[in-house]
């Protein structure tokens, strides 16, 4: 199973973007349900990412560094 997942709701209420900090997956890694995909940071803190089910990541939206908003896709 392919791998989708984006930022909505994991970043906190009233917040419409961050940055990403660090990714601790790469393309073509397994990842189960609730791994941590990536940390993005946001005008108030630094929070990880998790993954909503198990699959293969098949991509990486954003680079390190830089800007995601809150709805685009992550992986």
């Amino acid at each position: 199973m392919n791998l989708e997942a984006d930022l909505i709701h994991h970043v906190g209420e009233g917040i419409a973007e961050g940055q990403l900090v660090r990714w601790l997956v790469a393309v073509g890694d397994t990842v189960r349900a609730d791994q941590t995909l990536a940390e993005i940071e946001t005008d108030k803190a630094v929070v990880e990412i998790p993954s909503p089910r198990t699959g293969t990541v098949m991509r990486l939206g954003v680079g390190e560094g830089e800007t995601i908003q809150v709805g685009e896709i992550l992986v």
